[in-house]
């Protein structure tokens, strides 16, 4: 989980982003979730906002890396 390294990746184009990309794979991992379907969350307290996210994560059969 290097930032430098997401970096690099980010600048990458052409043959060095799949070598990269191979190389060091990214991940987007997310701990809340502040807006579902154009309606703010943030006023719900976290353990609904968290329940929400599992919920979400379930139903598109998203795990962790």
């Amino acid at each position: 989980m290097s930032f430098e390294a997401l970096q690099r990746r980010a600048a990458a184009r052409g043959r060095t982003a799949a070598v990269l990309a191979a190389k060091t794979p990214a991940f987007f991992i997310a701990f809340d979730v502040l807006q579902q379907d154009g309606t703010e969350l943030l006023t719900r307290p976290y353990h609904e906002r968290r329940r929400i996210l599992e919920d979400l994560c379930d139903t598109h059969q998203l795990s962790p890396p």
